[in-house]
């Protein structure tokens, strides 16, 4: 198509994408649920890389695509119809399971099903819990563990209420994310030129596409071999599972004990995790992991010289209670930060956004400025009313949102100039809320509401607010004509959200929740609420946990201003965020070895070495997700269940 006035021209956002697009999606959203709750085995959609997603679109672009070039050209899709193809399931990818729907139904179940006397669960949880936010009938839940019997139907009436309430409030939050991203891309993408890694794959998967039968990158001998590692160890892992004898190749090594056995460093090998690291700053990737050691060394000295705090550390987060609180303050900073930096491009959108006529270039954005800013504050209203309404008290839904918005960005921001595919918060918005309020201005049934965002602020391996980002560079890197890309985004939000609510209660009710794969997020959600309201937070809690949030507020400055003004200075601030969290506990060994790799390569080879070994990195990230995809595939012909082939982490 060609350009108006002469413009070279854009790839469209073409109805066969999005159509190709949903499908995929729907794909995603009915495939990880069922391949986590019933085969038991890697999760496809469980964290920031979008396992999933990155299978998918390397069968488009490596088998699929070629193959319709091949025998009949005009189905072949362009180089921008597979990026928006894989921009709605990355961002479907980020609700099926961990990121919202499995963890919503049993939270929402669980109260009603495991009440019992001793607990009095009856007596003190579901009276907290509004009738329009879990399903009443007794049956429903107990069958949704169970199993129907025979001749049953599942309960769709008892799911409706609770399914719309849930899903507007979710499509509120989602489409808060969306407008946050539209309206940060420019100053990430055009002005600080983030690196972006986690798109820096499909890009590369993606390019020369339209040039050729296969991707450039699909021509390189060094794809290959780099591919061959991991798949080959994947194939073994597999193969023990079934047949004893074949040895198993391990990536899981006994942890190293330290500090009279306080402190557990895990090592742990992952292949995609190397290939990532591989492509991360030096400086970067060498602060990932060492913040991370530095952070169990600060606890081992805490558990050795028997400094505590009153109360307990939360679970989810960081590895103590002064290391959890650091982080929070660390996000803090790094938020503000990032605000400031971008505060001459924030004055325009706002001018757009409140004065009418205001000349402000936004025909980049998926959205208008104006628009993105109104439907933000809608979303945001809506939010804060939903919260309300629920029994959280308006101070504490102020100070819930405005913590999650916080970790959210934090960690956007994480990803977009880190790139570490595999890592989460070393806080979370429910105990940073009661930790800052105590849990006398929240009151009982405040409380019951924060603990049932743990559905969806909880464990914060995926967000649709990081695929979005991620989904906006691409889409730019490719030119693709943005206005249409919201729409594509809606979809595979509104897609993600009901394909997976209706494989997990489908599932449930036929296997019965008891026979599946058991969540810790629904246990951590009701041992949260139950410690808080048998044991209230009050002043002396708080204080030393202010004390350490101002510290890690503290230490992110000076960071900040270290990387900025000294240009010797070693580390860099992004890793101090996120080097605790319980993720990267399980990831710091892998980004280690990345980083090691691209030293080595840089010391002797420089920057042309480094572009010469890039495909075998990048085969390594592919070999690991296409070995751990075939298993999926064969486990599910066979029926069989527990052959777990490490994907991202445990």
């Amino acid at each position: 198509m060609s350009g108006a006035g002469g413009q070279e021209a854009r790839p469209e956002v073409t109805v066969r994408s999005l159509v190709l697009g949903a499908a995929l999606a729907l794909l995603l959203s009915v495939a990880c649920p069922y391949s986590v709750l019933v085969l038991q085995n890697a999760g496809l959609t469980s964290d920031y890389i979008t396992a999933g997603a990155m299978m998918l679109l390397l069968l488009l672009a490596g088998l699929i695509n070629p193959l319709l070039k091949w025998v009949w050209p005009p189905l072949s899709l362009r180089r921008g119809e597979l990026v928006v193809v894989y921009v709605m399931m990355i961002v479907a990818s980020a609700i099926p399971t961990w990121g919202l729907v499995t963890n919503l139904c049993h939270i929402v179940t669980r109260p009603f099903y495991y009440a019992t006397p001793e607990n009095r669960w009856a007596e003190l949880i579901q009276p907290l819990i509004p009738a329009w936010l879990a399903p009443r009938d007794p049956e429903a839940s107990r069958y949704f563990y169970e199993g129907l019997p025979a001749g049953s139907s599942i309960p769709w009436g008892a799911w409706l209420i609770p399914a719309l309430a849930w899903g507007s409030a979710m499509l509120a939050a989602y489409l808060l994310m969306v407008a946050c991203m539209v309206i940060l891309r420019r100053p990430w993408v055009e002005q600080e030129r983030l690196v972006f890694p986690l798109a820096q794959l499909p890009l590369e998967i993606l390019r020369g596409c339209d040039e050729g039968l296969f991707p450039v990158l699909f021509r390189r001998p060094l794809t290959w071999v780099g591919f061959a590692l991991p798949f080959v160890v994947q194939l073994c892992r597999g193969l023990h599972h079934y047949f004893f004898f074949i040895p198993e190749i391990r990536t899981y090594f006994d942890p190293v004990m330290l500090f009279r056995d306080s402190v557990a460093l895990l090592i742990f090998v992952n292949f995609a995790i190397i290939g990532l690291s591989y492509l991360l700053g030096l400086q970067v990737s060498f602060s990932v992991w060492f913040f991370h050691l530095l952070g169990r060394f600060q606890t081992g000295i805490e558990n050795l010289l028997g400094l505590t705090t009153t109360g307990h550390n939360e679970a989810l987060t960081g590895s103590s209670v002064s290391l959890s609180h650091q982080g929070m303050g660390a996000m803090v900073v790094l938020v503000a930060a990032m605000l400031w930096s971008a505060r001459a491009h924030l004055r325009q959108v706002a001018r757009a956004a409140f004065r009418r006529g205001a000349a402000v270039d936004d025909g980049d954005e998926i959205l208008s400025y104006r628009a993105a800013v109104w439907l933000g504050l809608a979303c945001a209203a809506y939010l804060t009313a939903w919260l309300w309404a629920t029994g959280l008290p308006l101070l504490a839904t102020a100070v819930f949102l405005g913590g999650a918005l916080v970790i959210f960005l934090a960690v956007t921001r994480v990803i977009a100039q880190g790139g570490v595919g595999f890592t989460a918060s070393t806080m979370l918005p429910q105990p940073f809320v009661v930790y800052t309020l105590g849990t006398e201005a929240i009151g009982w049934k405040g409380l019951a509401s924060v603990s049932l965002s743990y559905s969806w602020a909880a464990e914060m391996r995926t967000t649709v607010m990081a695929s979005t980002a991620n989904g906006l560079k691409l889409a730019h890197g490719a030119g693709v004509r943005p206005r249409r890309l919201f729409w594509a985004i809606l979809i595979a939000i509104v897609i993600g959200m009901a394909g997976a609510a209706w494989i997990t209660l489908e599932l449930n009710y036929t296997h019965g929740g008891i026979n599946l794969r058991q969540f810790g997020v629904p246990w951590v959600t009701y041992s949260f609420l139950e410690d808080k309201l048998l044991n209230p937070v009050g002043w002396e809690h708080i204080r030393p946990r202010l004390l350490s949030t101002a510290l890690g507020a503290a230490m992110m400055g000076a960071l900040i201003h270290l990387q900025h003004r000294c240009l010797w200075w070693p580390l860099h601030y992004i890793g101090l965020p996120v080097g605790d969290s319980w993720v990267m506990g399980w990831a710091w060994f892998s980004v280690f070895l990345g980083w090691l790799f691209k030293a080595i390569v840089f010391r002797f080879g420089g920057t042309p070495g480094y572009q010469r070994y890039k495909p075998f990195f990048l085969g390594l990230i592919a070999g690991h997700l296409m070995g751990g995809a075939v298993w999926m595939v064969l486990d599910f012909a066979l029926g069989e269940v527990g052959n777990f082939v490490y994907i991202g982490v445990p």
